[in-house]
């Protein structure tokens, strides 16, 4: 039989009198504004609905509210969700302002939808979605980012440069060589965004309820991946939101180190690359400089997120056992770090996607002869010569400012070798670097191969 909640006496006027049914009077005026998190909580307003229409459907499945009930409930809060609802700081968070909206549409029967739940329990829920929500948009987002990587390695899989280590020439790599190492590095990203969403909501304010509920079904329809094992964690539990910013902190270091590199290569130092003129910025002072200032606040907001996430984890490190208010300051940094990190990478496509490449500029940097040095150690190493003895062998050659090209042919047959001009060109160094993940055009192609079934496997 269908059980109907009822209250044991005359509901009160307005749903946040009864937070204060014990109290002698109202919060001072500047305590209210201090505790109210409405400015944040406002980016929690779908999920807070769409975790209420969720907890309403579990309640009458289990009887605790009759059918008739429960389609009030969520016709009221179906009509918050299209009108949309702008949340009033005179009621302190996002919940209580949605139980004031759906009391203004249906009555005192709104009062029912905090049955077995506690504010608790409800902010964790709403948080959690919005972790998996953003999870989702920063995903889709750094597959254009990738992609457009992909892209631009497969049309400069010809292009030769000179790596860099210590920011100084090391050896000659391909262009699509540079750009896919980002790619691997960015769809480790991806992956750290991939949590499971654990329902908390059943927990209610830290021991369960007495009221037959049903957590796994509000889970499910949630389409949750599990359901929390222990009331006290799950409305305490914040491991998420740590892991979530993060991941989003190591997100942007990375988006910072590809609009570092961006920043060197669009330099008339190096030239490069060139930005379109729509992505860069002009002076007050120099007409001719062209800025890529886009670029250079991702490398500054990486910062941000970085602080974001100390900031969080402080918020944790201190907290007794059970909620507390402290809890609300792990909402800001989440919301933060994700608009933060969707806006770098949503730079840094337009900056990949629409850069020209220099491809004569790379090539002559990468006909550097001292860039071969390695390659003429490994061609010592091959004769049988220990690595350290070619190393000094070579490092002679370096150090007395010989130019590689010019040291007689007799001399390199003297050391067994056989050198040729065509073995001092960045060409001929890149094919010879076969080894797994290395900069050899098959080793390219291969990891082409995997960028894109890694973009498949994001799409579908």
């Amino acid at each position: 039989m269908t059980r109907k909640s009822t209250c044991s006496g005359p509901p009160p006027a307005t749903a946040t009198q009864t937070l204060r049914a014990a109290f002698s009077g109202p919060p001072e005026a500047f305590i209210a504004h201090f505790v109210a998190s409405v400015e944040t909580d406002r980016h929690l307003l779908e999920a807070d609905l769409r975790g209420s229409a969720a907890h309403v459907a579990m309640l009458e499945a289990c009887g605790v509210l009759s059918a008739e009930q429960a389609a009030r409930l969520l016709a009221g809060l179906e009509q918050i969700r299209a009108e949309g609802l702008t949340l009033d700081p005179a009621y302190e968070d996002v919940h209580m302002n949605v139980e004031r909206r759906l009391e203004e549409l249906i009555g005192p029967e709104a009062h029912l939808l905090h049955t077995a739940r506690s504010r608790n329990d409800q902010v964790a829920l709403d948080l959690r979605l919005y972790v998996r929500d953003c999870e989702t948009k920063l995903r889709v987002a750094l597959a254009e980012l990738t992609t457009a990587l992909a892209t631009q390695a497969e049309a400069c899989a010809d292009v030769v440069m000179p790596g860099y280590t210590h920011l100084q020439r090391a050896q000659p790599v391909s262009f699509a060589h540079v750009l896919l190492a980002y790619h691997a590095a960015l769809t480790r990203d991806a992956e750290r965004l991939r949590q499971p969403l654990i329902s908390p909501l059943g927990a209610c304010a830290l021991a369960g309820t007495a009221v037959p509920i049903n957590p796994q079904l509000t889970a499910q329809l949630l389409g949750a991946d599990g359901v929390f094992t222990n009331a006290l964690d799950a409305v305490t539990d914040r491991d998420f939101a740590a892991a979530f910013v993060f991941a989003c902190a190591l997100l942007a270091v990375h988006l910072s180190q590809l609009a570092e590199t961006l920043i060197l290569w669009c330099s008339q130092e190096f030239n490069f690359i060139r930005l379109p003129d729509e992505l860069t910025t002009g002076s007050s002072v120099m007409p001719q400089k062209k800025n890529p200032d886009c670029l250079e606040l991702v490398r500054g907001r990486a910062g941000q997120c970085i602080g974001e996430l100390v900031n969080l984890l402080t918020t944790l490190k201190g907290l007794p056992v059970g909620y507390n208010r402290d809890l609300q300051e792990t909402k800001p940094p989440v919301v933060r770090v994700a608009d933060t990190t969707l806006a770098s990478i949503n730079v840094c496509t337009l900056a990949v996607q629409r850069m020209t490449v220099q491809r004569e500029v790379l090539r002559q940097a990468a006909a550097d002869e001292r860039l071969y040095a390695t390659d003429l150690v490994e061609k010592l190493v091959a004769q049988g010569v220990p690595f350290r003895t070619a190393y000094a062998i070579i490092g002679n050659l370096v150090r007395h400012g010989v130019p590689f090209s010019q040291v007689p042919t007799n001399e390199w047959a003297a050391l067994g070798l056989r050198v040729t001009p065509e073995t001092f060109t960045p060409e001929q160094s890149i094919a010879s670097r076969v080894s797994h993940g290395g900069t050899a055009p098959a080793r390219v192609a291969e990891q082409l191969t995997i960028a894109r079934a890694v973009h498949r496997e994001d799409v579908s």
